[in-house]
């Protein structure tokens, strides 16, 4: 009933609809991982094709920033880390009051947050559009529900949930292709770096990404990235490339030691985004647990093999055409913990086999490897 009457309240205030507001400034908070920030790229070229006279400004997390600042969707760049550098009272505060200063007009909250939604309340951003959920509602004055089935909310692909608030706003241009552009010293970094380790055009070069930032869950095992980098070095002079995230050195690490070939030397360092996104747009084949550079791939028209187990792929289940998701049909998954309290049989249960039959079949599919 309150909420309820909220809405009622909201709309006599707003009293117009979300496709005739004309907003001259604009700010889009944008998600806080690297997946979701690659699959809102659409919703941000959608805003900039409809609202072309307007200022936009994105926030994003200052480690995320090298992934979409060669954009062009965008006016301004608005760094913004709550759980860390920007942490605390006094800095909440001053986010608050820069926001104000800058007399923004309408405020699109991407993340499904409360602190997201209470940031854009406090700073009395007039139009403040998003969904529906966390008990946020009253701090919007446009609300979105999520998408249910039978009166539960369901999980939908996060290009097409961010395209459909696009739609409300009244843009037309939703094509789902993810963009990225990487930067020209990054892409000299790669010629530099492919040079140094002797890799030549037609070269098989495969990337693998064995870790995951959210948990311990979605990683694949160890011995089992070995024995699929060890098969494709011997089958098709692979060369791999093991990429590591933040904290995820040791697992790298571990697969070269349990490798009996050689892989690239690259175990041991972990690349800025920056860098990992133009590696990832040089080379043949991504092989990745479902984390976020497995996007990079995606967004650069690469292969990709994603080794699924403990999330739902509804969440990312869009541009699929280059894009194998092995997953094992187990009683227990999805369950979105970041550590599996049982027996991981998600991800144990795919097999090395199973990731080469698909590595074998790209292969031959997309002409990988030069006769």
């Amino acid at each position: 009933m309150l909420s309820g009457l909220i809405r009622l309240w909201q709309f006599a205030v707003t009293g117009r609809k979300m496709s005739s507001l004309q907003p001259l400034k604009i700010v889009v908070r944008c998600p806080n991982w690297v997946g979701d920030l690659v699959m809102c790229t659409p919703a941000l070229r959608a805003l900039r094709h409809h609202f072309t006279g307007a200022h936009i400004s994105v926030m994003v997390k200052p480690s995320l920033r090298p992934v979409i600042e060669n954009l062009l969707f965008f006016d301004e760049i608005i760094e913004y880390e709550p759980r860390g550098r920007d942490r605390g009272m006094k800095k909440y505060l001053s986010c608050i009051n820069r926001l104000k200063r800058k007399q923004f007009d309408l405020g699109i909250l991407l993340p499904h947050s409360f602190s997201s939604a209470l940031v854009f309340y406090l700073a009395s951003i007039p139009q403040r559009v998003g969904y529906s959920r966390n008990a946020r509602g009253w701090m919007l004055t446009h609300c979105l529900e999520p998408f249910r089935e039978r009166g539960k909310i369901v999980p939908v692909h996060m290009v097409k949930l961010y395209l459909t608030m696009c739609k409300t706003l009244g843009c037309q241009e939703l094509d789902e292709h993810v963009e990225l552009k990487t930067s020209a010293s990054a892409d000299s970094w790669v010629d530099g770096y492919f040079a140094d380790q002797g890799i030549v055009p037609g070269d098989l070069t495969i990337v693998m990404i064995p870790g995951a930032t959210f948990g311990s869950s979605k990683c694949w095992g160890v011995s089992y990235f070995a024995r699929v980098a060890d098969t494709l070095i011997r089958e098709y002079g692979a060369r791999i490339l093991i990429a590591p995230g933040p904290g995820e050195v040791g697992i790298a690490q571990s697969i070269k030691q349990a490798m009996e070939e050689t892989s690239i030397d690259r175990g041991d360092t972990v690349l800025p985004l920056d860098l990992l996104m133009a590696l990832i747009k040089r080379c043949s084949l991504l092989i990745s647990n479902d984390t976020g550079p497995r996007h990079f791939g995606v967004a650069f028209d690469k292969p990709v093999i994603v080794i699924m187990g403990p999330t739902d792929p509804r969440y990312t289940d869009y541009n699929l055409d280059k894009t194998v998701v092995i997953r094992e049909a187990v009683d227990c998954a999805p369950c979105h913990l970041k550590e599996c309290p049982s027996d991981h049989r998600c991800m144990t249960r795919i097999t090395p086999e199973k990731v080469l039959a698909a590595a074998r079949d790209v292969i031959v599919k997309y002409n990988l490897v030069k006769q």
